[in-house]
């Protein structure tokens, strides 16, 4: 290999840690702020999207509508910018980027238009966040929703749930974004780590995503924090139990090693005299998760805060089947007895 080989390998490795999002500007697409985190930006041109991210040192982008359509700036350049060109073409496109001068005047040129920071993420996360940029807000009169499993249209409207219930349009299934903590640590519940799907007969999370959280909207004054199994059990139970100061979350089953720590930090944020509620399910699941629960209720360190166990009283139940059975009703007479109280 030549020092001239070893000369242009480096120039493609210089392309890869460009600024995506800054090139994507320059070519006419912009941010999409509201729909963008501090690890993935949505950007939009047209009747085209894509999301870009930083894996590593490299900056890479995902296609919303076209799948096959990803990888790093390079791929951008010869899929997007100029389809089909070869690396040639690519080195005349990108050279002038790794001008500073010619960099400063793009950024004045595109000024708003592009992040000029994006935190690394994990590589599956770029294509977790464009598909969750396909999907819609929920109709208040989703048929799945609203007619088979009894939720209320009213509560699917109201602001605790505004951006937090999802509907894939092409499906119908309904989503339930997951937020935690990036690759390699940083704040909790600010990054998109996955979804979970829910539907006739559809029970699934989404494909290169794992569990965090997904949470109700969170209110100045809230005395009440839920922890049910699924998205559509912690729905039931802000349903059946129609308590306005009550937010709700969901761990989507077993519990993974990233989740009690996302759980404790929901907690220490609930406000002076709240209450940590187990609205898991009856079964032994729900049993171990209570317990998980009750422990991380003690990791913290809240001597204000008190834990109870509101589950279903039928064992095997969950809140959704009470919800059908007794459809918009506090329904105290379903509480089980608490297995700790403070």
């Amino acid at each position: 290999m030549t020092a001239f080989d070893l000369d242009r390998r480096s120039e493609l490795e210089a392309f890869k840690r460009l600024n995506l999002s800054l090139i994507a500007s320059s070519f006419g697409y912009e941010i999409d702020r509201r729909k963008s985190t501090r690890h993935s930006v949505l950007m939009e041109s047209g009747n085209d999207k894509i999301i870009v991210a930083q894996n590593g040192q490299h900056y890479v982008y995902c296609s919303v509508y076209d799948t096959a359509s990803s990888g790093t700036v390079i791929d951008f350049a010869q899929r997007v910018i100029d389809p089909g060109c070869s690396l040639g073409r690519v080195r005349q496109l990108l050279r002038p980027f790794l001008n500073s001068g010619y960099v400063r005047k793009t950024e004045s040129r595109c000024s708003g238009r592009f992040a000029k920071e994006i935190r690394p993420s994990e590589t599956d996360l770029v294509g977790v966040a464009a598909r969750m940029a396909s999907f819609v807000p929920i109709a208040p009169s989703h048929p799945y929703l609203t007619e088979q499993r009894g939720v209320p249209a009213d509560l699917l409207t109201s602001k605790r749930l505004t951006g937090r219930v999802l509907c894939c349009p092409r499906r119908g299934s309904v989503v339930f974004p997951h937020w935690g903590r990036p690759a390699g640590g940083g704040e909790a519940d600010r990054c998109l780590v996955g979804y979970e799907i829910k539907g006739p007969g559809v029970n699934l999370f989404s494909k290169g995503g794992r569990k965090g959280l997904w949470m109700s909207a969170g209110r100045p004054g809230d005395r009440i924090l839920a922890f049910a199994e699924s998205g559509l059990d912690a729905l039931s139970y802000l349903a059946v139990r129609a308590d306005a100061d009550a937010r709700a979350a969901s761990v989507s089953g077993r519990l993974n090693p990233d989740q009690p720590a996302l759980m404790l930090a929901a907690v220490r944020r609930m406000e002076e005299g709240a209450r940590v509620v187990a609205a898991f399910d009856n079964d032994e699941a729900g049993d171990r998760l209570t317990e998980e629960l009750a422990a991380i209720v003690v990791d913290a360190g809240r001597s204000d805060l008190s834990f109870v166990e509101d589950r279903p009283r039928q064992r095997g139940a969950d809140w959704n089947d009470v919800l059908k059975r007794e459809p918009q009703r506090n329904t105290a007479g379903e509480v089980a007895s608490p297995r700790l109280g403070r």
